[in-house]
């Protein structure tokens, strides 16, 4: 993990300030949980003498706005642990020119000295940031060439003696310049396609003179565990495989909204129970 040390006007702490403690580390990741709502885990760990209570901290980067939340409730830190402090990050800065500055962790903090703050170039191990802002860009600049989304309500039909639900995908172009090629749609933990396969080929050249495209899915669970229905996260939201005409390629989550994903709910329980 990095080392912490105070930088910049925002950073510099009061005349009577305490230092951090050596061993204080910072670092950022994600969990399964973190992704539909775009969250950041900052994880603070105390291997110092002494134990360490955080009493608030901010993500700061020029890749994303300056709307995302700050942890402002106090946690202890013992000697020895890690605490995750949850953040949600702010509006996408996409299209940014030459090199952009690292990430910091901006926190203040307390310990039996009295309080402090100080700020971190956060390790990333697992290239949260890069993965993070790349999703975020391919999503926002299809998002400029089409609208894409579901048409409900989901339909059901007896095919070869079992139940198959059908659901219409629609994209419709917004006249901006750009293109975005979507070339299939994968399954999720919880639907996939009828028959076999992994995914509901597409085709689509999504652009201001293509007009709107639509195609139906043809769905069925993907297996009939109860714990993928109880434990559901992503499994309502559609994986687009889209390529832009820059040759960026990435995937595009399309939620199916509220009311088909409690339709499709109903389709997996009765499906499968």
């Amino acid at each position: 993990m990095a080392g912490l040390s105070a930088c910049g006007p925002s950073a510099a702490p009061p005349p009577d300030s305490v230092p951090l403690p050596d061993g204080v580390t910072v670092g950022i990741k994600q969990y399964r949980l973190d992704y539909a709502p775009r969250a950041l885990e900052i994880s603070i760990t105390n291997d110092s003498d002494d134990p360490v209570t955080v009493t608030e901290a901010a993500f700061v980067s020029p890749l994303f706005g300056d709307d995302g939340t700050v942890w402002d409730r106090d946690v202890d830190i013992p000697v020895g642990s890690t605490r995750d402090l949850r953040v949600l990050l702010g509006t996408p800065v996409c299209d940014a020119d030459g090199t952009v500055a690292d990430p910091e962790v901006v926190f203040q903090f307390r310990t039996a000295d009295g309080a402090g703050e100080a700020t971190a170039n956060p390790a990333d191990v697992f290239g949260t940031v890069a993965k993070v802002t790349a999703e975020d860009c391919i999503v926002e600049h299809t998002a400029a060439v089409a609208e894409i989304g579901v048409s409900g309500p989901l339909r059901v039909e007896q095919r070869a003696g079992r139940p198959v639900a059908l659901l219409d995908l629609v994209a419709t172009p917004t006249g901006a310049e750009g293109v975005a090629t979507v070339s299939s749609v994968g399954r999720t933990t919880l639907i996939a396609p009828e028959g076999s396969g992994d995914s509901w080929p597409l085709g689509w050249r999504l652009d201001a003179a293509s007009g709107p495209l639509s195609t139906t899915l043809a769905i069925v669970p993907s297996n009939c565990n109860p714990h993928i229905l109880a434990e559901d996260k992503r499994g309502t939201y559609l994986p687009l495989a889209v390529t832009l005409d820059d040759g960026t390629a990435g995937i595009v989550p399309v939620d199916v909204g509220a009311e088909v994903r409690a339709q499709i709910y109903a389709y997996f329980a009765d499906y499968c129970w």
